[in-house]
């Protein structure tokens, strides 16, 4: 236990830092998941929670001002509840979502006062000329939010994973059932939220065509893939040659 909560703290703690890293996507929950699973003791489980989970917050990323639920700690916490209670999917899918939006309030609370203090700071660092000074405070502004908050996820694994478990397992079965459905209707709001972002009148039609591809022919979710890496590489072709052909007659 002691164990696990560690490997769950340091894993948070990594994806806490993912802007550090570049845009790594290691806080998405297909990535949390099954490192979830792996310290759990169960990865196959830590894979499908985690690609259930990667479905519903499918659509929740940052755009413009836009601070979406904290993906990492819903999953990681969900996955390890899940697997510690015996549960399925649908189970991390149920503590998953809440979790990440209370973990999201206490982030933009934290980075809403952190960073300001020491952006004064490094304000009369830069004032007095130390470079030095002002490049220090900077990484304090990004590094102490993350340390203020990233406990907070093995704290919560640590001391909340009995009662966790002792409460999934008198769950009604009622409620288990409303929950399974819930496991395939939500992903399907993330995906829809995220076809709505980018779907237009250009895109639309390939999406179809991949859908009639599976629902019609059969053809497995593999197979639309490479079809879709082949139809793209002809289009690109295809429009390669034509500005060339363009140019050359333009000469």
């Amino acid at each position: 236990m002691l164990l696990q909560t560690i490997l769950i703290a340091l894993l948070y703690l990594l994806t806490s830092m993912e802007p550090f890293f570049g845009t790594s996507l290691i806080s998405r929950a297909i990535i949390c998941g099954p490192l979830t699973g792996l310290i759990m003791g169960d990865l196959q489980a830590g894979l499908i929670m985690g690609g259930t989970l990667e479905l519903a917050f499918i659509g929740a990323v940052s755009i413009g001002a836009y601070d979406p639920p904290d993906v990492a700690s819903g999953t990681i916490l969900g996955t390890a509840f899940a697997i510690q209670a015996g549960a399925g999917p649908e189970v991390a899918l149920a503590l998953g979502l809440p979790i990440s939006t209370i973990m999201q309030a206490v982030i933009a609370i934290v980075w809403g006062i952190i960073p300001t203090i020491w952006m004064h700071k490094a304000d009369k660092k830069a004032a007095a000329g130390d470079a030095k000074g002002l490049e220090w405070q900077m990484w304090w502004a990004g590094i102490l939010p993350v340390l203020a908050t990233f406990w907070i996820v093995p704290s919560a694994f640590y001391f909340g994973n009995d009662t966790i478990v002792s409460l999934l397992g008198i769950i009604p079965d009622f409620i288990v059932t409303g929950m399974n459905i819930a496991a395939g209707v939500i992903p399907a709001i993330g995906f829809a939220m995220l076809a709505q972002m980018i779907m237009n009148r250009k895109v639309a039609p390939y999406f179809f065509v991949g859908f009639f591809l599976v629902q019609y022919f059969g053809v497995p979710t593999t197979g639309v893939a490479i079809f879709a890496i082949l139809l793209a590489f002809i289009i690109v072709s295809t429009q390669r040659q034509q500005m060339q052909e363009v140019e050359s007659d333009d000469f």
